[in-house]
């Protein structure tokens, strides 16, 4: 089945799931670019079954740095069901979840040959495939303190999640979320899982989660398929503990931190006799499990009268140096909504970066460069630190329709000081309907 045709074939399939409510009453279409659909969107809605669908693209281009000047662009289609069954079958704290995902494209590091640490274009990746990005049943007990969710999901979607304003992976949790380790298949890819949370107020929630780190999930040809082909091969372990402050005022705060374990086996990226792998012809070791951690913090600065402000955000990602090209991931900055107040639905971005090396890796190179194990051969550059900063201006234009020009400037494109700097345009899209 053609790409084109599965994604009409999924639409046909919710479509007619939607036809079987009936009944209901507001919706906020004003967030739509189709609105209401003549009040059935309400209906649906109050009875238990919400639909989304969304048409997102970035496009780039470099100014200064790279190879060659040009430019890239990369888009996505979302699908997403949501149903509350207690309200559609009277299944009490029930709630199933449907996603599908395809996106297409070019990324304007591989185009203008700029091989930056973390890419410029956060919706590139994970192949151009329709992906079935989660099916999951979630189930709440004890008047909501717990809560438990299995299927096929995505640990960014529970862990780890930071707000999402700005072009560059560095500053989204949906793609620098997945430098947290290998085995971490973050949007549009799935992996089969489980999520237990557990709140005891309205501050706490505590998390733990379990997913199939099978290799297979990374595969083309398992788009929308409900299972993994192959064998397995490994479980992520991720706990979380979350905090959410209320301090009045609509001032308000998220605060977290996780940690990881991954079982499966990974090579490591040095070989045996301290090299970069792939310099020399020396074995290269594998350890079967991994660990990283991470910390994300959020915080509402102030609110203005169309309701927004500023938020200020700050995380840390520390992958595990032995298999991790990228052995930090640093990323603060803010936005600020309804800027103005002829602009209630505006949004102002600034971020800065810092993406470094595994010292593991940067350790290699310098002893490469040291010992000249191959006669003749040229020295490698040694690969530190990557620093990034981005400026945007997010306009909403009408109900549904956003533009976001955007500006990206990158010192030490891959970590390498001789490297020039790198100046890239962007413009994002995002479009629901």
């Amino acid at each position: 089945m053609k790409k084109h045709q599965t994604i009409a074939y999924t639409l046909g399939i919710l479509a007619s799931l939607a036809g079987a409510v009936v009944h209901a009453e507001g919706f906020p279409a004003n967030h739509y670019i189709t609105g209401d659909w003549g009040g059935e969107r309400a209906k649906l809605a109050d009875e238990g079954a919400t639909f989304k669908l969304g048409y997102f693209s970035e496009g780039a281009m470099n100014t200064s740095g790279g190879k060659r000047r040009t430019t890239a662009y990369a888009d996505q289609f979302f699908l997403g069901g949501y149903f509350d069954l207690d309200k559609l079958f009277g299944w009490r704290g029930a709630e199933f979840k449907v996603e599908v995902t395809d996106r297409n494209g070019t990324l304007i590091n591989n185009e203008a040959g700029m091989p930056f640490l973390l890419q410029s274009q956060q919706i590139y990746g994970r192949g151009t495939v329709t992906r079935l990005t989660q099916f999951s049943l979630t189930q709440h007990l004890f008047d909501d303190h717990l809560s438990i969710k299995a299927g096929r999901i995505y640990p960014d979607a529970d862990f780890f999640a930071m707000s999402c304003a700005f072009q560059n992976l560095t500053f989204c949790s949906g793609g620098s979320s997945n430098y947290i380790n290998n085995g971490w298949y973050g949007d549009p890819l799935s992996a089969l899982g489980v999520v237990a949370a557990f709140t005891p107020d309205k501050h706490w929630y505590f998390k733990a989660g379990s997913y199939d780190t099978n290799t297979q999930n990374l595969s083309r040809s398992q788009g929308l398929n409900l299972g993994t082909s192959g064998g397995h091969s490994g479980t992520l372990l991720v706990g979380e503990v979350e905090y959410k402050a209320d301090y009045g005022h609509g001032i308000d705060g998220d605060y977290r931190i996780g940690a990881i374990r991954n079982s499966s086996n990974a090579s490591k990226i040095y070989n045996q006799a301290g090299f970069p792998v792939g310099l020399t012809t020396d074995p290269v070791g594998s350890v079967d499990t991994s660990h990283a951690f991470y910390v994300n913090l959020e915080q509402q600065v102030y609110r203005n009268a169309s309701g927004g402000g500023l938020r200020l955000f700050a995380s840390l990602i520390r992958p595990d140096k032995q298999m991790s090209q990228v052995g930090e991931v640093l990323a603060v900055g803010g936005f600020i909504n309804g800027p103005f107040a002829s602009r209630p639905n505006d949004r102002i971005g600034l971020a800065f970066g810092r993406n470094a090396v595994s010292s593991k890796l940067t350790a290699a190179q310098l002893r490469y460069n040291r010992l000249r194990p191959v006669a003749g051969a040229a020295p490698v550059g040694v690969q530190r630190y990557e620093y990034l900063v981005e400026l945007n201006y997010n306009i909403a234009l009408a109900p549904g329709i956003e533009v976001m020009p955007s500006i990206q400037y990158v010192r030490h494109p891959d970590g390498l000081a001789n490297v020039a700097n790198a100046t890239v345009l962007g413009a994002q899209l995002s479009l629901n309907f």
